[in-house]
């Protein structure tokens, strides 16, 4: 089967006129940034490939960056480009025309391709778009995403096909890799229930549970963090979060998926007492209203058990969060698109972890019907159902 996967992903892209050059022998790191800009982020997406061009110096030499990029222009077809300090930048394959990047097959077979060509002792993973965590789009209307959006008629619009967590985690669980981490440049993505869900596919997810700048990260500055050895999930939270915290402010955090099934184990022993769940005063990252595409609150987990559980039953939990995000960083105030309906800043001071969960609330049916898919629910936070 494994001799067919080259095949199998052949079958999905043009090759260009280049030659395809192999390394010699495996690159130590490769990280892989998958950028699905056909919609309104179209302009950002270009922005953010040049800041990494121009960063190709810092890439260390046993190490590669490959780029999967498609936007809105219908000049250029979507394409994988190879970067390395030594060769600079390479184009590895062009598409024959443009293609769903939000697709299972589509992305399941450039990933495959940029896996087999650019063989390496390990690999990372940049997820490059919208986003709105664990949510399928079903469950708002259409009007939110999950993670990626791609219109396919090549315009900044935002309707168009999306993809569920359900549905990443298969194409992650075919692609042939094990992930060093999973950077999520996209809003909403650092949830409790997508983190765990991919636990066993990813050593880290590093992401913001609420909005981020549209610029997103700052590949020229983040590029040697996106390599290091040791000590990259701090250090790309950390200066994701330097990038942005004097001026529009940003939270993130990185989760070590390890130490998630004992959050989950304690999670559920510490709730399965209780009888109430208020909601005044927690930390919230978004507003439920039709200006938001009816997102749900998104409430931090940390607000969350700190509101529910009295102080030794709260430091219990803490100590098994505390192992599962080690690093997180919040400013006090972060940016939105949704300023009319919502004020995006820090109330909870105190026990916020920059990681979200969602609250199961009456009226709310696809919502909680969508939420008890997912294995948090399952293994944590089932005695939340109503």
């Amino acid at each position: 089967m494994k001799r067919l996967l080259p095949l199998l992903a052949a079958l999905l892209l043009a090759s260009c006129s280049d030659t395809l050059t192999l390394p010699d022998s495996p690159t130590r790191r490769t990280v892989i940034v998958y950028m699905m800009g056909e919609n309104s982020l179209t302009q950002y997406a270009q922005g953010d490939l040049n800041e990494m061009r121009s960063a190709t110096s810092l890439i260390p030499d046993s190490c590669r960056l490959v780029v999967f990029f498609d936007n809105s222009r219908s000049d250029i077809n979507p394409e994988i480009l190879c970067l390395t300090k030594a060769q600079g930048e390479s184009l590895q394959f062009e598409y024959s025309s443009d293609v769903i990047s939000t697709d299972s097959a589509t992305m399941l077979g450039a990933l495959r391709y940029m896996i087999e060509a650019n063989p390496s002792d390990e690999y990372a993973l940049v997820l490059w778009s919208h986003g709105s965590g664990w949510i399928p789009a079903s469950a708002s209307n259409g009007s939110s995403r999950t993670i990626g959006i791609d219109n396919g008629e090549n315009t900044s619009s935002n309707t168009g096909q999306q993809m569920s967590i359900p549905t990443l985690r298969h194409v992650l669980e075919q692609a042939g890799a094990h992930w060093r981490y999973i950077l999520y440049d996209a809003c909403f993505m650092q949830c409790v229930e997508v983190a765990y869900e991919l636990r066993e596919l990813t050593d880290w997810s590093i992401g913001t549970p609420a909005e981020t700048p549209a610029n997103g990260a700052a590949y020229d500055k983040l590029m040697p963090f996106l390599f290091e050895a040791e000590g990259y999930p701090k250090d790309i939270a950390e200066q994701y979060y330097e990038e942005y915290a004097d001026n529009y402010g940003v939270v993130i955090s990185a989760i070590r998926s390890s130490s998630l099934p004992l959050l989950a184990t304690r999670t559920a022993a510490l709730l399965s007492p209780l009888d109430s769940f208020p909601l005044e005063g927690l930390q919230q990252y978004c507003a439920y209203a039709s200006q938001t595409g009816w997102k749900p609150e998104y409430y931090d987990i940390g607000s969350c058990m700190g509101a529910w559980l009295d102080e030794d039953a709260y430091q219990q939990w803490l100590s098994a969060l505390d192992e599962a995000v080690p690093y997180r960083y919040l400013s006090p105030s972060w940016v939105t698109s949704y300023s009319s309906v919502f004020r995006p800043r820090l109330t909870d001071q105190e026990h916020s972890v920059a990681v979200s969960m969602y609250v199961p609330q009456e009226g709310r049916d696809n919502y909680n019907a969508a939420w008890r898919q997912y294995e948090w629910y399952r293994d944590a936070a089932h005695k939340l159902d109503l």
